[in-house]
């Protein structure tokens, strides 16, 4: 089974960062290939261009839209890691999705609506909040996280996707965040082992 990782946050000596390391120690202990996108360290574009639209209807794509397109078709499991900020993903890892994602690629309209191309592949959504679960919940930041990072996946024809938020990250012991590790570590095992 090859991952990919594709992984927004700014800070190297981040929680996100040691998820990150995690991740990729647990899938290479497996025997398994791993790609990881630091989309930060790339300097990732975000902004879909009008070069972009034109590239996706004449089959000339952008070089760095091209590579990633690549990359997750190479993929059986995907993995995006993020924080969230103002109830949704830092501004790069959304540019991603909307660059890389794409009309053609990832889903097509068919006379019976839209049709997901990515199928046969897993997904998993793995994002860390300040904020902890009850006013995550009550203040309706799940329901809007899951309604879109589950909509990705989902529309785009994944066999199976799940969201896991990491609560209250900034505020929690070091042993509550030891723990974290573990519930990801763990959960990345049983999705990339079927």
């Amino acid at each position: 089974m090859n991952t990919l990782l594709v992984y927004a946050h700014p800070n190297p000596r981040s929680f996100n960062a040691a998820l990150a390391q995690v991740i990729e120690q647990q899938i290479t202990q497996q025997g398994k290939q791993i790609k990881v996108k630091d989309l930060y360290a790339m300097k990732w574009n975000p902004v879909l261009s009008q070069e972009d639209f034109a590239g996706y209807h004449s089959g000339n794509l952008p070089q760095d839209i091209k590579q990633e397109q690549a990359d997750v078709a190479w993929a059986d499991l995907i993995i995006m890691l993020a924080p969230v900020w103002w109830y949704s993903v830092p501004a790069i890892l959304k540019g991603y999705i909307d660059r890389v994602f794409s009309l053609g690629f990832a889903y097509k309209y068919t006379a019976t609506g839209p049709l997901g191309l990515l199928k046969g592949k897993r997904g998993l959504f793995i994002t860390t909040s300040g904020a902890n679960r009850q006013d995550a919940e009550l203040g309706g930041m799940m329901k809007t996280l899951n309604a879109s990072l589950g909509g990705v996946f989902g529309f785009s024809g994944f066999e199976e996707k799940k969201h896991l938020n990491l609560y209250a990250v900034t505020t929690v012991s070091d042993d509550e965040r030891k723990l974290m590790l573990t519930e990801v570590r763990d959960l990345v095992t049983s999705f990339s082992s079927r």
